[in-house]
This record gives C-alpha cells, structure tokens and sequence, in this order.
C-alpha cells in the first residue's frame, strides 16, 4: 500500500529549464531531490525563473498512485518502486522534449574531458559505461555526465550535465576512489540496487572533477560487456559509422532523423572514433587515455 506524507514539491532549473515536482509518496521526492540534487532551486529563486514544467506522483484513494507528466498525460504504475521510476523518466523526457525544441542534441552516453577536448562514452546498457567514466574522472579526467551528452548548439561544445551518478554494486571494488558510498543509502530500483551521488560529494571526493564545456574530440563506441580477462582493444572507425551508431541513442532523431543526422555528422567532422572491447578496467583506462591523447596530438 502507498504510504502517505504531506504533499511536497521540489523545483529544478535543468539546462534552464525549470522544472517543478509535487508528490505526496513518502520518499518519492527525497529520490528525484537526490538525482536532481546539482539543479535544485532554493524558494528564493524560484520566484525568478520561468514558470515550470509540472509533473506529479499521487495517491489515489487507499491504493493507487498516478503519475501526470509535463504534458498532462497520466500513468498508473502498480507500485511504489515502479511509480518513482516512471516519476524520474517522465523527468528526462520532459527535459529531452524541451531541449530538442531548444535545438539541442542529447545523445545517451558518458561524457569526460581531457585537455580541454570531451570525450563522448556510448554503449547499451551492461556494457560498463558508467564504470568506465568514473574510471576515467578517478584518473584525473572531468566529468560532464554518466547519462547524456548534451550538445551545444551552434557552437558543439559538449555541455555538463549535472545529474546524480547512479553506482552499482561492484563498482567501487573496481574504483577504490568511490569506496565512500559504502556510506550513502541505496534504493531498490528497477529490480536492482544502486548508489545515486551528488556531483558534490565526487567533487569533495575527487577535488577538480567536475568538466566544464569542451568540444568533442573523441567518441568512443563500447564493443559488448567488459571482458576482465582479456586485453581492452581499440579500433578506428569511420565517423560516419560513429554517427548511426549514436543518432539510435540521440532522442531528437525520434523526432527528426535527416535533422539529427546532420548535426551529428558535423560534430563528428575529424573527430577520432573508435570502437572499445573493454578488458580490466586499469589496462582499459590505460588504453583509452594513450588513445585520446594520441587523438589530440598529445
């Protein structure tokens, strides 16, 4: 049965879109507040910021919750787990809706910076994109996001995007830097488990991590599961292959595909790409560092 708690809302400023979340599920709000934390607005500046996108999550009667996204459509998840993660997708894609409109391009994958050059990270779920990225921000590279490279219009820079990390189990064995979320609560998600970190805590962790907008200077394409007993292998691909690669995660393609496939292929005019079969995580990092320094001349 949902448990109840006196209706509460939170708002966002999201790549400057306000945003605004009411819900009355006990602990519903604390998990998009710990998301969302980087983008949270004090009620001081609420008062200046356009007014919001609106969603929802609702008790209905003794047990039934509702879901109303920024369109106003509803969605009835059967539980509380399903309703807060239907909750935070609704979020993203109120924010991809409005940055499509904005002419922005936000490609699913990890994004780091290297020498003032971003680096784009893409691959399905399981292939260690997450692990991979926060492999590299332990190595001293800065993070721009674990979710979503957002692109810049007219200039291409790759922006940050500053949504709470989500780590799973396993992942700080393999990155001794993240040992400090053994601290923080977990949440039940999705039938598994996961840490969601603030960008403040990995900045107070790791002093200096947090990238600021950088042009693109590579992608890498992650080649299937890590393979801890082999060697990471990396191999040249043509951009143009890059390109079809991400436009299947590239939201706005779902809406204008000759559209995204422009603008993709020219953010990827003489950017090295490559594709990654990922080994160990320390010889891999090894690997995609020598690799994108060699990519920028260094």
């Amino acid at each position: 049965m949902p448990v109840a708690e006196a209706q509460r809302t939170s708002c966002f400023s999201i790549l400057d879109i306000p945003i605004a979340v009411t819900s009355d599920v006990a602990g519903a709000l604390d998990l998009v507040d710990e998301t969302y934390a980087a983008f949270r607005l004090e009620p001081s500046e609420r008062a200046t910021s356009a007014p919001p996108l609106a969603l929802a999550l609702r008790r209905c009667g003794d047990t039934s919750l509702l879901v109303t996204d920024a369109s106003g459509a509803q969605h009835r998840p059967p539980t509380e787990s399903e309703a807060a993660l239907c909750l935070l997708d609704r979020i993203v894609h109120a924010v991809l809706a409005e940055l499509t409109a904005r002419g922005c391009d936000a490609i699913h994958a990890g994004a780091v910076v290297h020498r003032g050059r971003a680096t784009i990270i893409a691959g399905a779920s399981g292939r260690g994109k997450t692990t991979l990225t926060l492999g590299l921000v332990a190595r001293g590279l800065g993070l721009l996001s674990d979710e979503f490279a957002v692109v810049e219009p007219g200039s291409g820079r790759i922006l940050p995007y500053r949504r709470s990390v989500h780590v799973r189990p396993g992942t700080p064995e393999l990155i001794p830097a993240l040992s400090f979320v053994a601290d923080l609560p977990r949440h039940e998600l999705g039938g598994g488990t996961e840490w969601s970190v603030e960008p403040a805590a990995l900045e107070r962790e790791l002093p200096g991590c947090l990238g600021a907008a950088a042009p693109l200077g590579a992608v890498l394409l992650l080649d299937g599961p890590p393979e801890p007993g082999a060697e990471p292998v990396l191999t040249p691909i043509a951009g143009a292959v890059a390109a079809m690669e991400l436009l299947r995660g590239t939201w706005s393609a779902s809406r204008d595909f000759p559209g995204a496939l422009r603008r993709i292929g020219r953010l990827l005019g003489g950017v090295a790409c490559a594709r990654l079969r990922a080994g160990a995580l320390e010889p891999t990092l090894d690997a995609v560092i020598a690799w994108s320094e060699g990519a920028d001349g260094g």
